[in-house]
């Protein structure tokens, strides 16, 4: 809620008649004229204590909004079918598994001053900075070493390339010269002379 609110804005916040509010307020023993009269964080503090009294409950608010903040209970319901065999046939049964669990908050989580928690955020946001840097240059290393790693691949296929082309040329050029060679004649053989 805001600091400061009319009777009216409270009254349509909390879902009840203008009339009933004034009502509430003035046994609670405050004083108001008007519906457009502002209400003070302390006066609705007043009027919830009043209430809660009024109801049967005990008068501290804030010590009870003190505690459930320490203490958390969830409470979990799971419903599920399971399938049993009864001799010749299943059936299914539906089970469901209630589970209450308690969390409670310890002493470390004390509240800091504005200055403790703005110091807090400011550390965590430059840890969160530097961790990104750091991802930031392992990602920027990665891909060079992944690069240079291509370029060698990229240089060996092509030595490869070029050994079996001059090979391949050497082949053909040994080829060609034995073709072009001539080729020494036999002598022919004696004739009977």
């Amino acid at each position: 809620m805001s600091q400061q609110t009319t009777i009216r804005k409270l009254a349509e916040l909390v879902n009840t008649p203008v009339e009933k509010l004034l009502e509430q307020l003035a046994d609670a023993g405050m004083k108001f004229s008007g519906p457009d009269q502002v209400v003070t964080s302390t006066e609705k503090v007043k009027l919830l204590g009043f209430l809660r009294r009024s109801h049967g409950k005990a008068d501290t608010p804030a010590e009870t909004a003190d505690e459930a903040a320490k203490k958390i209970t969830l409470n979990r319901r799971k419903l599920q079918e399971v399938t049993v065999s009864a001799g010749r046939s299943k059936t299914t049964v539906n089970v469901e598994v209630r589970q209450k669990r308690t969390y409670t908050k310890d002493a470390s989580g004390k509240a800091m001053t504005p200055d403790e928690e703005r110091a807090d955020i400011l550390r965590k946001l430059e840890e969160s900075r530097q961790r990104n840097l750091d991802e930031q240059r392992a990602l920027a290393e990665k891909d060079r070493l992944r690069d240079e790693e291509i370029a060698r691949k990229r240089q060996e296929e092509q030595a490869e390339k070029d050994r079996v082309e001059a090979e391949r040329k050497a082949a053909e050029a040994a080829a060609e010269a034995a073709r072009n060679a001539p080729v020494a004649e036999a002598p022919a053989p004696a004739a009977a002379a």
